[in-house]
């Protein structure tokens, strides 16, 4: 058994970040949902116990343990063999930081905390408030510019061109839900750099292995 385990939800688009890395860095790991609170449940004592937060994903290395997705990435880039998962020169390492942040505070914010999220756990009477829908097209429009941002950076290729990098990784997953909901392919299809690079990612063994398969009743409900 790998001494890697990586704790997270299959449905998580953070802990699918961890485990592309882990993929791309082709190193064995075993992922575990056991003892994870299902959305919307308080953090169960065990997961507490690897992060007093009470969120996922989790990395454990042997004694080792560390959580947050950006760190958790970076470690197993920088002690691990294999492919790097990050440009070289220094120049670009600190726009892969500006990506990952922007990824964290501005991305994930907008398209899964404040638009994924609530499509799909709106009731059928939160679908039919008006206010509901205003503020969903206003979220809608945060995503557009943000995919038109992203857009020019996804110009060649990926963020850093050929090479697939950590913010590729934690980006590409959101965007998986958003083309899952009702306007998101047209979103993306407004921004066909990204609309490319996401075809490309939907393409890679590791975005097929960490697939979350999302079920045809959410797709619907959304």
């Amino acid at each position: 058994m790998s001494d890697v385990t990586i704790i997270g939800m299959p449905r998580s688009s953070l802990t699918r970040t961890v485990r592309i890395a882990c993929l791309e860095k082709e190193i064995a790991f075993y992922f575990s949902s056991r003892n994870v609170q299902p959305p919307g449940h308080p953090p169960t004592p065990e997961l507490l116990h690897n992060n007093p937060f009470g969120k996922v994903p989790v990395l454990i290395h042997g004694p080792f343990v560390l959580y947050e997705t950006a760190a958790i990435c970076r470690y197993i880039d920088d002690n691990f063999p294999g492919p790097l998962l990050r440009p070289v020169s220094a120049q670009k390492v600190a726009h892969m930081n500006q990506w990952i942040s922007l990824a964290m505070t501005r991305l994930d914010q907008d398209i899964i905390r404040n638009f994924v999220i609530p499509m799909v756990f709106a009731g059928d009477a939160k679908r039919h408030d008006p206010g509901f829908a205003i503020h969903m097209n206003k979220m809608a429009d945060h995503i557009r510019y943000d995919l038109q941002v992203l857009n020019t950076a996804y110009a060649d290729g990926w963020l850093f061109g050929d090479r697939f990098t950590i913010p590729d990784m934690m980006i590409m997953p959101m965007l998986h839900y958003l083309a899952a909901m009702p306007g998101g392919a047209e979103m993306l299809a407004d921004a066909p750099h990204v609309e490319s690079a996401f075809a490309h990612f939907k393409a890679r063994s590791s975005a097929a292995q960490t697939d979350p398969l999302l079920p045809e009743k959410l797709l619907k409900t959304a």
